[in-house]
């Protein structure tokens, strides 16, 4: 598995992320952001990350997302449910043979992508902290089936019960120490995109999720 950040598509971030020395990075699009689809290209041109994109949840333009998606060589494209059929088929049509593969991300329900994986063959995006919320923090060894067929994660600091949603893994070592083993015991070897708020996307904040990952193994508890 690699680390990844997340945050839009902008120079002082892209710049502390490579700095603190993490490999990969998902971008998040939306309306406004994908009105400059060259700006974007040329931007990830300038820095050595692994991509990933989300699309847009305020428009729907898959037209332009896999401009972009495909312009900087992402790997994963992630969407939410949140099309019509029609809107879907659209989607898929336009991705196809683009390099890009769909993820869809569960929201609700860890079940959610799974008719899309039956009928059009698209990956799955999953999200853990939407995970842990759906199921109380309960069972949280059984989710390494799940976690063994994504092909994209999502992974932050919260824990059940806590108030740490949206925020970097490492706001609880100890849990976050715990679902980086849960994902390296899967087999997983995808991005691990630690999904947080726009407050902690800063220099300091990215040094010590970098820092953090590549020590997280120091934080788990002794095996008794």
């Amino acid at each position: 598995m690699k680390l990844a950040a997340k945050c839009r598509p902008d120079r002082h971030l892209f710049s502390a992320v490579n700095k603190a020395g993490i490999e990969g990075l998902e971008i998040y699009l939306s309306e406004q952001i994908i009105r400059k689809p060259a700006e974007i290209i040329k931007l990830c041109g300038d820095f050595p990350f692994d991509y990933a994109v989300h699309a847009p949840n305020d428009c729907f333009s898959p037209q332009a997302v896999r401009a972009i998606a495909a312009g900087i060589g992402a790997k994963n494209c992630v969407f939410h449910n949140m099309f019509w059929e029609d809107e879907w088929k659209e989607i898929i049509r336009e991705f196809e043979n683009s390099g890009v593969k769909i993820c869809v991300e569960n929201i609700l329900g860890v079940h959610e992508p799974l008719k899309f994986e039956r009928r059009y063959k698209t990956g799955r995006c999953l999200d853990l902290e939407h995970l842990q919320m759906e199921c109380l923090g309960i069972y949280e060894e059984e989710f390494i089936p799940w976690i063994s067929q994504a092909s994209h994660i999502h992974l932050t600091g919260y824990s059940a019960g806590s108030s740490l949603w949206h925020t970097h893994i490492h706001y609880d070592k100890s849990h976050g120490a715990y679902m980086l083993d849960l994902i390296a015991r899967s087999g997983y070897a995808g991005l691990v995109v630690s999904e947080a708020r726009v407050s902690t996307q800063t220099e300091d904040e990215f040094a010590a999720l970098a820092e953090f990952f590549k020590n997280y193994k120091n934080y788990l508890p002794a095996k008794q």
